[in-house]
Order: C-alpha cells, then structure tokens, then sequence
C-alpha cells in the first residue's frame, strides 16, 4: 500500500510540471498571431497605395483641359474644309454682255431667239481655264462650264431672226406659237447661254 501511494503522488507531480509548459507555449502562438495580424494591414495598404494614386492619375488625366496642340489640330482642319468648298464666280465685266438663245430648227430651216440681259454669273467649283477664250465670241456657260449656280438678271431686249424662204405671214404666226406647240409642228429646239466680252473671275 505505502507503494502505490508514493507512485500516485510522482504521477500528479508530473502533470503539474507540463501544464506551465503547455501554457506557455500556447501564449507564445497566441503572441505571433497577433503581431502578424498587426503586421499584415500595414503591408496591405503599402501594396495597395500606388495602385489608388495610379487610379487617382487617370482619372485627373481624363478631366485635362484641352491644350493648345488640340486647339491647333482642330483650326487645321476647319481651314482645310474651308479651302476644299472653295468656288469662283464668274461674270461678264460690260453690261449687257449676257444673252440667252434659243436656235429652231426644222430641216433646212432655222429661227435664232435671243434675249440680252443687263447682267449675269454664274458659280463653278473648279478655277476656270480662259486661256482661250476669245471675247468677241463670248463662251456658252452651260456647255463649257460645270455649273454650280447661276442667275441671269434684267432681260431687256428680244431680237428674232427668220429665213428668208419664209413669208412673213408665216413668221409673225410661228411668233405666237408657245415652244409646246413649235415642237408639235416638227420644230427642235437647241438652247444656249453666252457671256462674251471681258469676263471677272472671283473667289468666293
């Protein structure tokens, strides 16, 4: 009996000793826990940092006013439009230098029409070449030139002109007849506008 008892005591003696052992270690993990938990938010917001004052950068990069370079791109670009719609008008430089006829013609026959104008132009897209252009001939707008506008202003004088082969009768009657109606009786017709004299050439 006495033997048991001493081995009991050795026995609650030993659990005693390891327990502080056990204690301490775990304080100790507890301990390293708690500095890494500290530890990490600062290395995380270290990290994170440069990525939000690079986010920060974009975003005042997309609110940068525009600068002069821009500025001067976009007056380059007008000017060029402006050059490229660039047209020229033309005009007869004397009054009265502007006339519209109208040529009939059936068979062997024919009837000149024409009306003079106190003025005129017109507008064409592309510099007009006058290096022929005589002016006692004047020019036919409408053949010659690629209009783009034009306008005929203050017809005053008709003059027609008949053949000989036809009596007079006859003429003051096709001179009642609308062009309708010339057409219905065989009669073609073939139109042309001519400036002649000096001529104006402008930009516009």
């Amino acid at each position: 009996m006495p033997v048991k008892t001493k081995k009991t005591t050795k026995a609650k003696r030993s659990k005693k000793v390891k327990k502080p052992a056990v204690r301490a270690t775990t304080s100790k993990a507890k301990r390293t826990k708690t500095l890494a938990t500290k530890k990490s938010p600062k290395k995380a917001a270290a990290k994170t940092s440069p990525a939000k004052k690079t986010a920060k950068s974009h975003k005042q990069g997309k609110r940068k006013p525009i600068g002069p370079s821009a500025k001067t791109a976009a007056n380059n670009r007008v000017t060029k439009t402006a050059k490229e719609s660039t047209a020229w008008k033309v005009s007869p430089e004397i009054s009265q230098s502007v006339v519209d006829i109208d040529i009939w013609k059936k068979g062997d026959l024919k009837i000149e029409h024409m009306k003079v104008y106190r003025s005129g132009w017109i507008i064409v897209d592309q510099l007009p070449d006058l290096s022929g252009y005589n002016p006692d001939e004047g020019i036919n707008i409408f053949k010659d030139f690629e209009l783009v506008e034009h306008r005929l202003l203050d017809g005053s004088e008709e003059t027609s002109f008949f053949p000989k082969e036809l009596p007079l009768e006859e003429c003051e009657r096709l001179m009642t007849l609308s062009k309708a109606e010339l057409v219905d009786e065989g009669w073609a017709i073939e139109s042309a506008t001519r400036f002649s004299g000096p001529l104006v050439v402008e930009e516009v």
